[in-house]
Formats: C-alpha cells, sequence, structure tokens
C-alpha cells in the first residue's frame, strides 16, 4: 500500500459560479483510488472560511501564501488529503456543483524529489516541531510548506537554551540574500515599524540567510542573532559551513531556528527535504515525520 499526503491550498472560482457540493476524487490511471465529498452545509461553510481567511491576507504575501496574484472573491481554502491506496494517484479531479451547472477541472498530482544532498542545519540534540505533518500555518503556505522549527530546552521544558547555537548551511550554494541588525523582538518590538523600515521579509524572518542551491532550490534560516550573519551576498559556501546563530529576531516569540526550502524565489513553491544522517535519540533514522521530534545530528567526521 502507497501513503499519499497532500494539501490542496486554495480552489477560487469567478464569473459568478458559487459552488453548492464539491467532489474531490484522487484517480491512478484513471482508476479511483479516494473520493471525499463536501455537502452543502460544509461547503458554504468552508467558502465563508475561504473569505473571511483571504481578507486577513497582506496583497503583498498574496503569492507567498497562496501562489495567487490576485485576491479571489470566492475560495475554497486548506483541503487535507491522507490516505493509502495500492497505486499511487497521478491526478486529482474536481467536480463542483453549482446553480448553473457543475465544473470539472483535473490537476495533475506530481510528486517532487530534490536532487540534492541535505544535511541538518544544527549540531546536537533538539525539539523539531510544526513539521509537515502539522496542519498550522507553515503548511498553508505555499512557499513554506515542509518548515519546521527547531528548539531546545532545560529539563523543565520552560527554559529555552537555543540562543547563540551556531547554524550551518545544508547544502553547497551562493548566498543569495542576507539580513541582520534587529535585536531579538520582545514584548516592546514593533514589528509594524520592523516592516515599514526593511520591509515584510525582514519582519517575518527577522535576520536570515538565504542560499541557492542547484535545481534552483533556495534553503532558508530564520529568526537569526543580531550580528551573527558571517557570510556575504554572492559568497560560495558548502555543506556544514558556518552562517549565524540561533535568535528570536522578526516574528518569533523564543529562540528557536525556523528553516525551509523553496524553488524559484521567496514565495516560490515548496520543496520537501531528506536529511542525510538525521536520527532520533535511539538513533534509527528520523525523516521528521511526526508532528513532534526529539532529534539527534552531528557530521559523521564529528562522532
Amino acid at each position: 500500500m502507497k501513503h499519499t499526503d497532500f494539501f490542496l491550498r486554495c480552489l477560487w472560482f469567478e464569473g459568478g459560479d458559487i459552488p453548492q457540493t464539491l467532489t474531490f476524487t484522487c484517480l491512478a490511471q484513471q482508476w479511483e483510488c479516494f473520493r471525499v465529498g463536501i455537502g452543502s452545509e460544509e461547503t458554504a461553510a468552508r467558502l465563508a472560511y475561504g473569505q473571511e481567511e483571504l481578507a486577513r491576507y497582506r496583497d503583498s504575501s498574496l503569492p507567498r501564501i497562496t501562489g495567487l496574484s490576485h485576491r479571489p472573491g470566492t475560495a475554497f481554502l486548506h483541503q487535507h488529503f491522507s490516505f493509502f491506496s495500492q497505486e499511487a494517484p497521478d491526478c486529482l479531479l474536481i467536480e463542483a456543483v453549482c446553480q448553473g451547472g457543475t465544473l470539472r477541472e483535473t490537476v495533475p498530482i506530481v510528486p517532487y524529489q530534490s536532487g540534492n544532498a541535505y544535511v541538518f542545519p544544527l549540531r546536537g540534540t533538539f525539539l523539531v516541531t510544526d513539521t509537515y505533518p502539522s496542519i498550522n500555518s507553515h503548511r498553508w503556505c505555499r512557499n513554506s510548506e515542509f518548515a519546521f522549527d527547531v528548539g531546545a530546552f532545560d529539563d523543565t521544558l520552560s527554559q529555552s537554551t537555543i540562543g547563540g547555537t551556531p547554524v550551518y548551511a545544508v547544502c553547497a550554494g551562493v548566498v543569495e540574500e542576507t539580513f541582520d541588525g534587529l535585536e531579538d523582538t520582545g514584548e516592546d518590538t514593533d514589528l509594524e515599524g520592523v516592516e515599514a523600515r526593511f520591509g515584510e521579509h525582514a519582519r517575518i524572518d527577522g535576520n536570515h540567510v538565504l542560499i541557492r542551491h542547484l535545481g534552483d532550490e533556495l534553503s532558508l534560516y530564520s529568526h537569526l542573532e543580531k550580528g551573527s550573519v558571517c557570510v556575504r551576498p554572492g559568497e560560495r559556501v558548502e555543506a556544514g559551513q558556518l552562517l549565524g546563530r540561533v535568535g528570536s529576531s522578526g516574528s518569533s516569540w523564543l529562540p528557536h531556528l525556523h528553516f525551509h526550502v523553496m524553488q524559484e524565489g521567496i514565495a516560490g513553491p515548496r520543496v520537501p527535504v531528506v536529511f542525510q544522517g538525521l536520527t532520533t535519540l535511539l538513533g534509527e533514522p528520523c525523516q521528521l515525520e511526526d508532528t513532534v521530534n526529539l532529534i539527534r545530528y552531528m557530521p559523521e567526521e564529528e562522532r
């Protein structure tokens, strides 16, 4: 049996079409392997949710979150698909029953596998949360669907201990962008003022490094400590090279590292990453398949 897990981020309707019911059918070589129907009450509720949710997004955030350059008037958001089947599906058939008839659209399901070899950006033992299985704000966004947050805490789990931890490049590449200069975020931090002065990217990610790798893949390291960024745009870096240190700058409420990989640009589509040599505390291979992961990573030459 094959496990399929994907996320339909935004389904929008134009020309006055408003769906009364929706049916999603996953097909493998034209054979049905999974189907979910959304009745009239739930469809109406989900459309109301879509209108409310989209109204919260800034115009500048729409491409990063939805992949759209416009704000649709009628939209169905955040449909999660997770199922087992004999064959992996290759397309999704969407059927929307509207007052004027039934609309049908077929969307290809194309798995993506990176050609790059990635290593974990930190060394030691850490708590990794908000991973792909978590249906949260990371996964809602087009560019950060495979993002995660890394932290470390004392024995009481009440005090963060990760601040100042070195952050390393996950793969060889060229530094695309850096930002450094923000203090760690506190109760008195004016994030709107940060955005007005430095832009939305700085408000969200704080001090950060962006590296371009082969295949037009970019890795992002966010919320770094002020004054710790030690690479510059245009610089060639190798896997395992020091980039900066963990902080809590930007949209961050305690020290942690936010990390994800995307394609094309800062608002481009997300990239799933498999880390080499990442293990659980028991030494078993770990690919961050749980919502909360206790992991350990140390390069082979340092073990």
